[in-house]
């Protein structure tokens, strides 16, 4: 006598011996899980299918990490085509999505040195670039503490609607220069300085951003950098002096340059007494800690590679 089995009985015997089939284990993962291994993996065939399905999961924060949301992750990740795409799906329809740190997705772009995307959401959204964290960062100084990000430095400063600012100060009262200093980034300290940004400023532990040098070649660089910008200041200004005197003249001038502001003394006698020369705290004269290692708040992964300076001597 032969038995036939059903088809039902035996599709369920293979399931038992060979165990679930990986489209039984695929439709297990829910929906929240699979978008984001989808964006993890920069497969934008299978994120539009997953929003399209789901289309209130769009921004699908991750409450296990810091609630970030999906353009969060493919900010960081550098995916530009599926940040694109996860705003014309209305990730940011309402408003600029914040993590629980209050980061932002260009924050996390800078933060990851991934330019193309950062600069793809400053033109999309040029309004979160003045937004800053919890501990005061924004886009800028988190561009100036990592050199991969330097190509967000220019775009920042530049914006027409909402210029990034070169002395804005964090919690702990760092400005940008602070920070693109501690990183070693040559780039943007040049950057930072042309667009104004002040090399004598002095944060809450009265250091100002040459105390961060991270090499003594990065020191006489600054010191260098900083003393051609200011020459060149006070050559503008004599310049503008001397065109002046011409105009009340009445002497016709071909000028090809813009006077710029008033005639100033240069600074270098006082960066060289003081800010140049100086690497003792006027406060508890000790050298300054790294900004890795400042109280208050993290500096970011970027910095973690910053030389201390306290243990340099002294």
């Amino acid at each position: 006598m032969q038995f036939q089995f059903a088809p039902t009985l035996l599709s369920t015997s293979r399931h038992v011996l060979d165990g679930p089939s990986s489209t039984d284990t695929h439709h297990r993962i829910d929906a929240s899980t699979r978008l984001r291994r989808a964006i993890f993996l920069n497969d934008l065939a299978l994120v539009k299918r997953i929003v399209r399905n789901n289309p209130k999961l769009v921004q699908n924060p991750d409450f296990e990490d810091k609630s970030n949301t999906s353009l969060h992750l493919a900010a960081s990740k550098g995916f530009v085509e599926i940040a694109q795409y996860l705003i014309a799906a209305g990730h940011e329809e309402t408003e600029i999505c914040r993590n629980t740190n209050h980061d932002t997705p260009l924050m996390l772009a800078a933060q990851h040195g991934k330019v193309e995307v950062g600069k793809m959401l400053i033109q999309e959204f040029p309004r979160c670039i003045p937004m800053v964290n919890k501990t005061g960062l924004d886009a800028l100084a988190m561009a100036s503490q990592h050199p991969a990000s330097n190509g967000l430095i220019q775009v920042l400063l530049s914006n027409a609607e909402y210029p990034a600012s070169p002395h804005i100060k964090d919690q702990d009262g760092n400005t940008p220069l602070h920070h693109a200093s501690a990183s070693g980034s040559l780039k943007a300290l040049r950057i930072l300085l042309s667009a104004g940004a002040n090399p004598l400023a002095k944060n809450n532990y009265d250091w100002t951003p040459l105390a961060y040098s991270q090499t003594v070649a990065a020191e006489v660089y600054f010191k260098n950098l900083v003393a051609e910008f200011e020459r060149r200041k006070v050559e503008g200004a004599k310049q503008g002096e001397e065109r002046e005197r011409q105009r009340a003249a009445g002497v016709r001038i071909v000028d090809d340059n813009d006077a710029s502001g008033k005639p100033r003394l240069s600074i270098e006698d006082e960066m060289i007494g003081d800010a140049l020369k100086r690497h003792w705290s006027p406060v508890d004269r000790r050298r300054p800690m790294t900004p890795s290692s400042a109280p208050r708040h993290e500096w970011g992964l970027g910095l973690s590679h910053v030389r201390t300076r306290s243990s340099s001597g002294g």
